[in-house]
């Protein structure tokens, strides 16, 4: 069984916000999208404790900056879906036996909806309701059974930084003290059954490993509120190199083929190890959806693989928040889901599985994920031929008083992936572009493609499309009175009896084309911005009109 969605209205700091959900899920959007709110949704509705959630006032959605306008109603509505045809069935799922209902797509569900109402006195009203596959309420003679039997199925399991949480006061019961030495027997048992091929990773390489997968647990990461004196780990006992290197032998020991086994053992291990922290007691037919906050903040990038590599092995569902494009390098984009805020909702942008096809998918994949992670970070892709455009674009937008990385404004080549799939991309992903192109037949293709993309009623096509009036860069600096540089850069005098292609070719062998987009760079700066051609000002206040949600 998986979280299918999650529909929040009214909560904290989201207005409004619908997101599906896959096996995995990587999160990313700018700071106040509304990630505190919706894993705090998650947190307190879903995790283990003696008694369900009740609403307390400061729950109600409150536009920034005006405690006047409390809305007065919240909710949250959660879809569970059987993960495989037919899963319902199972034992496992016995206890929820009432609580599934068939959709018009064949798929078994579980809708667990938690609303919230603030009365005239300021008292809160909450109810825990199950739904059918119309949205209207089950009628059960106790709901509240059914709720603990589903989280007692499919907790949630929230990772933060340790160092966080030491400061939180207990919100939760006391932490339960686990029998240390009965755990270790239990650890040692599953290692004994982890290591089927000896020659491959030993016995005391295992160890190793497993000693550092408890100090992600302990050290960087916990699972309880706060942690006690008792459970603080020795300064002695911290990681090592070793530990880490041997970690990710165990990762990809158990990340071959044939190893579902192997990753059940290590979530059993998992299980134990978040247990010996102390919080709660997860039952053996739990699987826990798993909540990772921005693991990168006190890893370094290589522990940061190391740690991602070891959690992606888990067999849970996952959501992670991160702001770190070395892990969005490892993560495949059908899983990363972009959130934006709007005036009246956080709106979620995805692939989602299927999305693309595996061409667009892997030049997407090369060009973007591995090459340039952080351009999905972007609020704006300029859209570019080759790198000269890249050296003088960003240059010149400085030199017009346009900085770039701080608009969210990333400018990336798209000759050698083809721009067809990265304005693809950038549409399912929620990215405003714009496309610069030559004069050329090779350009006018572009442009042609740039159009094609186009929404007639929503788009203008100058906001979105720039072609030059010259072959190509060189030639149209060269005619907007930079002529001097390229003669400079060829070795040549000014004015010279030369065939103008002949002229910036010689430029080009004598230096580099990147070289001259730096030359041209310079010399702009030194003549001040009104040298910089209209043509590419008036692009740069369109691209800047993109990314800050302005375009005409």
């Amino acid at each position: 069984m998986i979280l299918e969605s999650i529909e929040i209205i009214g909560f904290r700091g989201l207005n409004r916000l619908a997101l599906q959900l896959e096996n995995s899920n990587v999160l990313i959007g700018e700071n106040a999208w509304g990630k505190s709110s919706l894993l705090d949704a998650l947190t307190l509705l879903l995790s283990p404790q003696p008694a369900l959630y009740q609403f307390n006032v400061n729950d109600f959605h409150f536009p920034p900056g005006n405690l006047n306008e409390r809305a007065r109603k919240l909710r949250v509505t959660f879809t569970f879906r059987e993960g495989e045809p037919g899963h319902y069935q199972s034992p496992r799922y016995q206890p929820l036996s009432g609580l599934w209902r068939r959709g018009t797509d064949g798929w078994q569900r579980i809708i667990y909806r938690v609303s919230g109402e603030l009365d005239a006195g300021q008292q809160v009203v909450t109810q825990h309701q199950f739904l059918d596959a119309q949205q209207q309420r089950l009628d059960l003679d106790d709901p509240q059974h059914g709720v603990q039997a589903l989280i007692a199925l499919h907790p949630v399991l929230r990772l933060r930084d340790a160092r966080f949480t030491r400061r939180l006061r207990h919100e939760t019961s006391v932490a339960l003290q686990p029998d240390i030495d009965a755990l270790a027997r239990r650890i040692d048992a599953l290692t004994r059954d982890v290591v089927a091929r000896p020659e491959q990773l030993t016995d005391h390489a295992l160890r190793e490993g497993l000693h550092t997968m408890q100090q992600l647990l302990e050290h960087y990461f916990t699972v309880q509120p706060a942690e006690t004196e008792q459970n603080r780990v020795p300064h002695h006992a911290r990681e090592s190199p070793q530990g880490w290197r041997h970690l990710n032998n165990l990762n990809r020991m158990i990340a071959e083929a044939d190893s579902r086994s192997r990753q059940l053992i290590v979530l059993q291990m998992f299980s134990l190890l978040a247990q010996a922290r102390g919080a709660f007691q997860i039952g053996p037919d739990a699987r826990p959806l798993l909540l990772v906050e921005d693991p990168e903040t006190r890893l370094h990038p290589i522990m940061l693989s190391v740690a991602w590599g070891w959690l992606d092995l888990l067999p849970l569902q996952k959501i992670a928040t991160t702001n770190s494009s070395i892990l969005l390098s490892q993560v495949p984009m059908e899983q990363v889901c972009r959130l934006v805020r709007e005036p009246a909702r956080v709106a979620a942008w995805r692939i989602g599985p299927g999305g693309m096809n595996a061409e667009d998918s892997r030049r997407i994949a090369f060009h973007i994920r591995f090459s340039r992670p952080s351009a999905l970070f972007a609020r704006c892709w300029l859209l570019v031929e080759g790198e000269t455009e890249v050296w003088v674009m960003n240059e010149l937008a400085r030199q017009c008083g346009y900085h770039f990385e701080a608009e969210g404004v990333k400018v990336i080549e798209f000759a050698q992936s083809g721009l067809r799939p990265l304005l693809k991309f950038a549409r399912r992903m929620g990215i405003e572009w714009h496309v610069l192109t030559d004069g050329d037949d090779a350009g006018k293709k572009y442009a042609n493609t740039a159009r094609s993309m186009l929404e007639p009623q929503y788009d203008a096509e100058q906001d979105h499309l720039t072609q030059l009036p010259a072959l190509d860069m060189e030639h149209f600096l060269y005619k907007q009175g930079f002529s001097e540089v390229y003669h400079r850069m060829a070795h040549l005098p000014t004015p010279v009896a030369m065939n103008l292609r002949r002229i910036i070719a010689k430029a080009i062998q004598r230096s580099s084309k990147p070289e001259l987009a730096i030359a041209v760079a310079m010399e702009a700066a030194s003549r001040g911005t009104g040298s910089i051609p209209p043509l590419l000002r008036q692009m740069f206040a369109r691209v800047l009109g993109l990314a800050r949600g302005q375009a005409d």
